[in-house]
């Protein structure tokens, strides 16, 4: 039976270090750090389930996470992955966190790191929405999969059976900026993520947004509509930095053709 990191009776030393990693039917936590940093964990209880109802940012980032990630079977490609993840939820329980894939292990820090390679910005409304309140219910969708079928669902189409995957990083790496998502429906209510793509600081608003409607994002979803024919149509509308833009364009066609049009 796996174990799980669960919240130590004393929160960490600001910027305190887990790492994570899942062998031989066990779930293992290590702090790195400061000598002498209080750990949120122990071992030998029950690993949790994805959460039904909603659960505070940093126990969903610090042990649900950790959870999930034990659940996978790494590939020796995914093992290889040296990644760093920055996490930043804004407003009301938010906070900063570094999630670290490395050598087959994650590791956990509640601090983001400058140098993370990509940094995921939100508000907590918006993300608290997505994960349990089902909307925008083209992101939802993904969330369900991952609540039913654990992460190996989020893996793309062959993966499972030793099929070749498209990387979904594929071309990302050569951007930089920050980029932000949004869904907006008739009554004026926008759902929004950003992504910072290379390190450094968060700037304070992005230099590119990706906006889309309700309804074409559920076309979106329900597969009526080609995310790349939503972008050439103008009902995918790109705004800011025409630089970034040019190349998140490239980005999507590539990906597009990559994935043989599906």
């Amino acid at each position: 039976m796996f174990v799980a990191a669960r919240r130590h009776s004393k929160a960490p030393a600001p910027g305190a270090f887990l790492r994570c990693g899942s062998g031989r039917g066990r779930f293992v936590c290590r702090p790195e750090g400061p000598v002498g940093a209080k750990v949120r964990a122990h071992y030998g209880e029950p690993m949790p389930t994805f959460p039904d109802q909603p659960v505070p940012p940093d126990e969903f980032i610090e042990d649900v996470i950790p959870s999930l990630f034990a659940e996978m079977e790494l590939e020796p490609d995914e093992a290889a992955i040296d990644l760093r993840v920055g996490v930043v939820l804004q407003g009301e329980g938010g906070g900063e966190w570094t999630l670290h894939f490395v050598d087959g292990e994650l590791g956990i820090r509640d601090t983001r790191d400058p140098e993370a390679e990509i940094t995921v910005i939100q508000a907590v409304a918006d993300w608290r929405s997505a994960i349990w309140e089902g909307r925008p219910a083209l992101i939802a969708d993904g969330v369900e999969q991952l609540r039913t079928g654990g992460p190996d669902a989020l893996r793309p189409p062959g993966v499972s059976e030793g099929g070749a995957s498209i990387d979904p990083l594929k071309g990302i790496s050569d951007l930089r900026g920050r980029i932000e998502m949004r869904i907006e429906d008739e009554s004026a209510t926008s759902w929004a993520v950003g992504v910072l793509v290379g390190p450094g600081p968060v700037p304070e608003t992005p230099q590119a947004t990706i906006t889309l409607g309700s309804a074409e994002a559920d076309a979106i979803r329900d597969g009526s509509l080609h995310p790349l024919e939503a972008l050439i149509s103008g009902q995918l509308q790109l705004d800011g930095d025409l630089g970034l833009i040019l190349q998140l364009q490239a980005v999507a066609m590539t990906l597009s053709m990559a994935a043989g049009g599906r």
